[in-house]
C-alpha cells in the first residue's frame, strides 16, 4: 500500500514530466513561427527582386539567371526543410502526450 508521501512524489515527478513536455511543445511552436516569419521575408524579399529585375521589360535573361534570386530561392527551400523537421518533431511530441 503506498504513502502518502509516495503518492505525493509520484504526482510530483508527473507534473515536472507534463510541464517539461508542455515546454518542449511551446518552444517548437516558438521556433515554427519564426521559420514561417522568416520564409514570409525571403518570399517578400524575392519578390520585389523579381520585380526589380524585370520591370522595364528589356531584361532577356530569366530572372532564376540572378545570384540574388537563387540564393534567396535556396534559403526558403533551407528554411521549408527545417520548418518540416520541426513540424515532425513537434506532432512527435504531442502524439506522445
Amino acid at each position: 500500500m503506498e504513502t502518502l508521501w509516495e503518492k505525493v512524489k509520484k504526482g510530483f515527478i508527473l507534473a515536472v514530466e507534463r510541464t517539461d513536455e508542455l515546454t518542449k511543445i511551446g518552444k517548437l511552436k516558438l521556433d515554427i513561427a519564426g521559420i514561417h516569419r522568416k520564409i514570409k521575408q525571403h518570399f517578400e524579399e524575392l519578390g520585389g527582386r523579381v520585380y526589380e529585375l524585370t520591370k522595364t521589360g528589356k531584361r532577356k535573361k530569366p530572372a532564376t539567371d540572378d545570384e540574388n534570386v537563387l540564393e534567396l530561392i535556396k534559403r526558403i527551400k533551407c528554411l521549408e526543410k527545417e520548418l518540416t523537421e520541426e513540424e515532425k518533431e513537434l506532432n512527435n511530441l504531442i502524439n506522445k502526450s
